[in-house]
């Protein structure tokens, strides 16, 4: 089966890379102004294996270093807060055999951001055992406010695809198709703003069978937006967002 069980005593070293591009489109009394903007984050990190049992595992994640850039003319300076919350800050996870982690316990000074990131892990393993060729659904729920439940965010249904093993059998390759959708007439995301969202994510992962767990992905999520102010001034935001990720990581006994 695929199933993220790291032996007690390993450490995975992991770099972690992610560039997001936004470009939103305001039109207010039929003119229309564009701004571009461009986020670039790379998180070099490591995880200690403190942990296992039949539930899943306790790792301590480590962030080792942070480095934040931001480009174009709707770009914000990096938020150096979230940036120093990030950077040697220690998370206790409990990572279950599917994939998706808990937050046991974080450093004092971490924030809301920071422990959203380290909980936002969803399942993306099978809970049965699966052959190559097949596939397997999960559904997922991204906030777009400051609440966390299902009616204030995107829904993502992804399915993911066991295209073929390593000739030794150790490595798994998994493809990834999904997609994100938000219905306009959900509930607002605060007491003047409506959105509805449409997208796609495409990917793959590879997971390490031999030591239970992921050693490298490549994902790409599109994202299309309709932002609309519903008091006076009345006002609608087209935003087209593209988010790039990749992973990489080295596990050491």
């Amino acid at each position: 089966m695929l199933r993220i069980q790291p032996r007690v005593g390993d450490t995975m070293y992991t770099r972690f890379e992610q560039s997001v591009e936004m470009v939103g489109t305001r039109n207010v009394h039929s003119v229309d102004t564009t701004m571009t903007s461009r986020m670039d984050i790379m998180i070099l990190s490591h995880s200690l294996v403190q942990a296992s049992d039949g539930h899943g595992t306790t790792v301590l994640a480590i962030t080792d270093s942070v480095a934040m850039q931001g480009h174009g003319t709707g770009a914000s300076a990096p938020n150096e807060t979230i940036q120093h919350a990030m950077q040697g800050r220690q998370a206790r996870l409990h990572i279950a055999r599917d994939g998706s982690a808990e937050l046991l316990e974080a450093s004092d000074d971490v924030t809301p951001q920071v422990e959203a990131l380290y909980s936002g892990m969803p399942a993306t393993l099978p809970e049965r055992l699966v052959s190559v060729r097949s596939s397997w659904e999960r559904t997922a729920f991204i906030p777009v406010s400051q609440e966390s439940d299902s009616a204030h965010s995107a829904r993502v249904r992804t399915t993911y695809r066991l295209d073929s093993l390593s000739s030794n059998g150790n490595l798994a390759y998994i493809s990834i198709h999904g997609t994100i959708s938000r219905d306009s007439a959900a509930a607002l995301v605060s007491e003047s703003l409506r959105v509805g969202s449409t997208g796609t994510v495409t990917g793959h992962m590879t997971m390490d069978r031999k030591h239970g767990w992921w050693v490298q992905s490549e994902v790409a999520i599109t994202i299309k937006s309709i932002v609309t102010r519903i008091v006076e001034p009345v006002s609608t935001m087209q935003v087209q967002t593209r988010i790039v990720q990749s992973m990489q990581t080295r596990i050491a006994p």
